[in-house]
């Protein structure tokens, strides 16, 4: 096969509200020395619904002792039940943690292993705490099988350094000397305060920790020039081991639906804050990136960490990994997790669930009230959260309609199909989290 690809997306534009308040409050990337840490001091700075929207922040926090330490709590959880019916009235169904645990462990087992993805707000100590309970719950529940393998798959780490996850788990070397191999502070910059009790589990029950993410260097190539300059130093397939699959993948009206909700908003806020003068390596760009690096370095990220973790499934059958990864790479469904499931091609089972969301996750990046919700919320309400996008039927165009065609558009039988946020919502605490 020629290893040349042609990437030809028609993707649709949308209008958003921007976010001119967090550009006055935080200016413009002065003196960071990457977008990533540009983004993560925003947060820093005290704009928790800046970084929030940027890259899945949160401002939820753990719970704590009286000693001090930080200490798991019950959790709850929630379905996700799409309608795309002509009434198109998803809901919400509650789920005992048990019956949910039991049932992907059931998942699992008739298929040839799987994943299971756990969306988090990376600097949220809740949400860590959560990934370790579950990871905990469903490593005991599969302890008995060595025949099961289980991994932690880490978007954290770039796959340059999976040595030094090895050399962890294995007791090889400190957590000191494994934060400075990955290069945590520089290649990550979200604090390891809340990932720490994942990996002192991983260490304790030798769960192997797999590096996910793009290097940093491969990932600033495509941001400088597209797909085609990672391909042009035959890096590209590193990452992308179904080439056809992954151009196919972007065909489809649900993605382009996704994109649109989804990346564009993203690309427009990244670019009302000042933050696309920089690539995540550190490299200076003369004129802000465009929105074709943009998304095609964000796709590249999503079928990196698919295909590494389809790639770890097939070298460990009945395995499961969990998938640690940002909310924002597994919501509704077309990124991360979809990809997976287009590589799995029916082997492999895959759930997704997303941890503590807000009315910010499910909404497009700079929405106004997504900020305002998340900067002053008092409870977390179910019916703020989109629980599904919908798209319309691959035979019906959007092109230069006018009036009565927009009406025809928005008729329940042009209805596609629709994308669900999440298959389930798992939540710290349900006492605040209103449903109904």
């Amino acid at each position: 096969m020629n290893q040349k690809l042609c990437f030809s997306l028609a993707l649709c534009t949308v209008c958003i509200t921007t976010c001119n308040v967090l550009v006055e409050a935080f200016g413009t990337n002065n003196g960071a020395s990457n977008r990533r840490d540009a983004i993560s001091s925003v947060f820093k700075q005290g704009g928790v619904a800046a970084a929030s929207i940027l890259l899945g922040g949160s401002n939820a926090v753990a719970t704590t002792t009286a000693g001090g330490s930080s200490t798991t709590t019950a959790f709850s959880v929630f379905e996700v039940r799409p309608d795309a019916s002509k009434s198109l009235n998803p809901s919400l169904q509650s789920v005992k943690p048990e019956s949910l645990l039991k049932k992907l462990v059931v998942d699992l087992n008739k298929h040839q292993g799987g994943a299971i993805w756990l969306g988090e707000h990376h600097n949220s100590e809740a949400d860590h705490l959560l990934q370790a309970d579950i990871i905990r719950s469903i490593a005991a529940m599969r302890s008995g099988n060595k025949n099961k393998p289980i991994s932690i798959g880490l978007e954290q780490v770039q796959i340059q350094f999976q040595n030094f996850l090895d050399d962890y788990v294995a007791g090889n070397i400190s957590e000191e000397e494994m934060l400075a191999g990955v290069e945590w502070q520089t290649r990550w910059a979200w604090s390891f305060d809340g990932y720490r009790p994942i990996f002192e589990l991983a260490r304790e029950q030798k769960i192997p920790l797999i590096a996910l993410n793009v290097d940093s260097e491969d990932l600033a190539e495509v941001e400088q020039g597209g797909l085609p300059a990672l391909n042009a130093k035959d890096r590209l397939f590193r990452y992308i081991i179904d080439p056809v699959g992954f151009a196919e993948f972007a065909k489809a009206e649900e993605f382009s639906e996704y994109v649109n909700y989804v990346i564009q908003p993203s690309y427009n806020l990244h670019l009302q804050m000042g933050l696309l003068r920089t690539t995540m390596s550190g490299k200076q760009l003369e004129e802000p990136m465009p929105f074709r690096n943009f998304f095609s370095g964000r796709i590249l990220w999503d079928e990196a960490m698919a295909s590494a973790a389809s790639t770890w499934c097939a070298n460990n059958p009945d395995g499961l990994m969990f998938g640690l990864v940002g909310a924002d790479h597994v919501k509704f469904g077309k990124g991360i997790n979809g990809r997976f499931e287009r590589l799995a091609k029916g082997k492999y089972s895959s759930a997704t669930l997303i941890l503590n969301p807000t009315g910010t996750d499910s909404r497009p990046a700079g929405n106004m009230n997504a900020i305002i919700e998340e900067s002053s919320r008092e409870k977390l309400y179910a019916q703020r959260l989109t629980l599904q996008l919908r798209y319309l039927d691959e035979g019906i165009s959007k092109k230069n309609v006018g009036a009565t065609e927009k009406e025809l558009l928005r008729a329940p039988q042009s209805t596609g199909g629709v994308l669900a946020f999440s298959d389930y919502i798992v939540v710290n605490n349900a006492g605040d989290y209103v449903v109904g």
